[in-house]
């Protein structure tokens, strides 16, 4: 017995010190830099950029920590290098008290272009999470004026050629009235989630993704943009430039403009609310599913991809508005509800293996149409009781398709 105490003791001995060494760690609070120790005067007109870069170089020379916004408003302007106005650093949480802690830019923003406010620095950058904020950017432009309008203002803007952003989370944002993006992901960008921000007043995109074959595992997911007081000029979510990017996400969002996104290998557009239509072009691995898509009363397709590989569209509700058309006229472009296409002058590959199963149409002139399509199946869709002239499935330059006849409840 004494035998066996003397060969666990040592054991037990180094297992507490452990553990109690973890829960010493666990219960030291990281350092927390209040942006008005560092000079910000909230509420008034003077320029709290250089305070707020204050805080931010103490945080990145402790090894990271919170940057703490309080309420009130708080002026950012640009300071001679382009992007970011606020470089934020690895190990870091910028955080606020909710909406009423606001960063703002200076009015001087729409005489001039390349503000972003929030972004990487140069070199990689980790574990950074930006929450409880209120992002303004001034934008006083009523919509897009060719030549006139800033289109490189954003709000949260990570690009890093020579380098990686990585394990970056922003949540629980209001982020508006910017005349480019109020969120860019872009070259560089790896292991993002944008989770519960609302949206409003963007020229250029709400949310913008990008990447290469590198980046991505992108998830984006409870957010929404709020009635607009300005003429959009892009999407809510709008994926571009994505050479590759693997695995984007796009789940349960309420979006009052489009979903759009291309050149993506593993794609997940599911449960969201859109109003608008849901586009793509040269994705790979794509399912779109569950989604209610309210479409405007221009003739167009509501669900749209082109040049797809492995696409999955099924269980989807699509709503055609009432169109706009003098009696007896027939219009000469058609209402699709799916429309899956390929083979095209520009490109000769066509979209491969391809599934639209279960989804409904409401006045639609055609359900689904196929154009430039090998290899697929499309079964079980249906549109309206009332909508007795629209045309179930439309196939063009197809091979290898199976289908069954539309019911009509």
């Amino acid at each position: 017995m004494s035998t066996f105490c003397f060969r666990f003791t040592p054991v037990f001995k180094l297992l507490s010190m452990v553990v109690g060494s973890l829960l010493f760690a666990g219960s030291v609070e990281a350092a927390v830099f209040d942006i008005t120790d560092y000079g910000a005067k909230a509420n008034d007109d003077n320029d709290d950029t250089k305070a707020v870069l204050s805080a931010l170089a103490a945080c990145r020379e402790a090894g990271g920590g919170t940057v703490f916004v309080p309420a009130g408003t708080f002026i950012i302007s640009r300071q001679k290098a382009e992007s970011p106005i606020l470089a934020l650093c690895s190990n870091l949480t910028l955080r606020g008290e909710g909406t009423a802690s606001i960063l703002k830019f200076d009015p001087k923003v729409n005489q001039s272009n390349f503000w972003r406010m929030l972004g990487s620095s140069k070199g990689d950058v980790r574990n950074i999470t930006i929450c409880d904020l209120h992002l303004d950017g001034s934008n006083t432009y009523p919509g897009y004026v060719k030549g006139k309008t800033p289109e490189q203002c954003h709000g949260i803007f990570f690009h890093t050629v020579k380098g990686v952003s990585e394990n970056i989370t922003i949540k629980n944002c209001l982020i508006e009235n910017f005349c480019g993006d109020c969120i860019g992901f872009s070259v560089g960008s790896r292991h993002i989630t944008i989770r519960d921000v609302t949206l409003r007043n963007f020229i250029r995109q709400g949310i913008q993704l990008a990447g290469r074959e590198e980046d991505g595992n992108y998830l984006v997911t409870g957010c929404q943009d709020l009635e607009h007081t300005i003429t959009l000029g892009g999407s809510t979510i709008h994926v571009e430039h994505a050479e590759g990017t693997k695995n984007i996400q796009i789940i349960a969002n309420r979006c009052r403009r489009s979903i759009l996104a291309g050149g993506v290998n593993g794609l997940i557009i599911r449960d969201n609310v859109v109003n608008g239509r849901i586009e793509g072009n040269g994705n790979r691995n794509i399912l779109v599913q569950g989604n209610l898509i309210r479409g405007s009363n221009a003739p167009r397709s509501l669900i749209q991809f082109g040049y797809a590989r492995n696409l999955i569209i099924r269980d989807n509700i699509l709503i055609h508005a009432p169109a706009n058309k003098t009696k007896g006229e027939k219009p000469k472009t058609k209402r699709v509800g799916i429309y899956v296409w390929g083979a095209s002058r520009y490109n000769p590959e066509p979209s491969h293996d391809v599934m639209i199963r279960d989804n409904f149409v409401q006045s639609g002139d055609i359900t689904v149409s196929l154009n430039g399509v090998h290899g697929g199946e499309v079964r079980g869709n249906r549109t309206d009781y009332a909508n007795k002239t629209g045309q179930a499935l439309l196939l063009k330059r197809t091979e290898n398709i199976t289908t069954d006849s539309e019911r009509k409840p």
